[in-house]
């Protein structure tokens, strides 16, 4: 049988799938991805950037996905970067189809890792929630490290010059006791007290170790 223009496939205009439309297909193939054998302190099994980077890519490749990060903000605060990722989902065939998602991220490090760390979480999870994968419970490889803020050497500079070793002492209690009721670190409760020197000064003076007054209460 001969075949006519209306029965001839290569005539038809090829339909080129929209991003959203990719994305779909992406979630009808992967919607799970298993923790890994690694465990945290002993207790946590977790799902690594890398692992979700492996799970994704072929598919992202197979449907003509192309994914874009991009870090809008950085921020160093003692031992912790804090980054906000604007994440691009452009559709390969045309490229002006796409969204964009923000996702933050979290990495407290001694080094010079911390940047990386927080990239690489914000990107795990502006793919676990663009895709709408399971995981489970996951505390990641900073499970145990602790918040370490940056020393405020201006506070002590605004201290007055005549404090007593008995002024410093009660000024570490004071400032722990603060630290424990609105769970903030010592040094950030500095920073905002450097905003209002006199009145946190005012406050402190009044304030004794056996019982909490409504001034510690306000700071």
């Amino acid at each position: 049988m001969e075949k006519t223009p209306e029965s001839d496939d290569s005539m038809r205009p090829r339909v080129v799938p929209n991003i959203f439309q990719r994305i779909l297909s992406v979630m009808s193939e992967l919607d799970y991805i298993e923790k890994g054998s690694a465990k945290v302190n002993n207790q946590y099994r977790f799902v690594s950037h890398d692992k979700v980077t492996a799970k994704v890519h072929p598919l992202l490749v197979k449907y003509g996905i192309v994914v874009i990060p991009s870090v809008e903000v950085i921020n160093q605060v003692g031992n912790r970067t804090e980054v906000k990722l604007c994440v691009f989902f452009r559709n390969a065939d045309v490229p002006e189809d796409g969204f964009f998602v923000y996702s933050y991220g979290y990495g407290i490090d001694n080094g010079d890792k911390g940047p990386g760390k927080a990239v690489s979480y914000a990107f795990k999870y502006a793919m676990l929630k663009v895709f709408c994968l399971e995981t489970g419970d996951d505390p990641d490889n900073d499970a145990d490290a602790v918040y370490e803020a940056e020393k405020c050497l201006e506070f002590d500079a605004q201290l007055p010059d005549d404090m007593s070793d008995k002024d410093q002492k009660k000024l570490e209690k004071f400032l722990q006791s603060i630290s424990k009721s609105t769970n903030k670190h010592v040094e950030d409760i500095k920073r905002e007290a450097v905003k209002r020197m006199p009145e946190f000064l005012q406050a402190f003076k009044k304030w004794s170790p056996k019982k909490k007054n409504d001034d510690e209460k306000e700071l």
